[in-house]
């Protein structure tokens, strides 16, 4: 007479069985960030040259400024400046933003293109307010 082994054993081994596996299979590599990504889902290949593109998407003109290679400007509702930077000649890039009638405003950030950072800035409904935007070393992008 062949002996059973209790429910217990079964659904024991089913869900031992059941992890085993899903830690072998291999993680879902997620797809990089373009469209209206958080701070840090961008990263960009350290050395590689940049297109920064800044759109005041915003009901109000902004000031902005990319030092050492743009100087404050004014930047009026619809309008975009797109500034090219390397790490080479200029380590963690930074773009400055601030509202000219000082109120609070908020980035999104976009990749359309592999080399391409688009900045879309907008009036905020309260404070805090975003005042930049920095390529880091390891190449991720931050809002500050």
């Amino acid at each position: 007479m062949k002996k059973l082994l209790p429910a217990g054993f079964l659904i024991g081994g089913c869900v031992l069985g059941l992890t085993a596996w899903l830690w072998s299979v291999p993680a879902a590599v997620a797809a990089p960030c373009t469209v209206d990504c958080a701070s840090g889902q961008i990263q960009f290949t350290p050395g590689d040259r940049i297109t920064i593109q800044v759109v005041n998407v915003g009901s109000h003109p902004l000031s902005l400024e990319q030092p050492p290679l743009l100087g404050p400007r004014v930047l009026y509702t619809g309008n975009t400046v797109e500034v090219q930077v390397g790490w080479t000649a200029q380590p963690n890039p930074s773009v400055f933003f601030w509202s000219q009638d000082r109120l609070p405003v908020r980035a999104r950030l976009g990749r359309p293109a592999p080399n391409t950072l688009r900045v879309e800035v907008y009036s905020a409904p309260s404070e805090p307010s975003d005042r930049s935007i920095t390529i880091e070393a390891d190449g991720r992008v931050s809002v500050k």
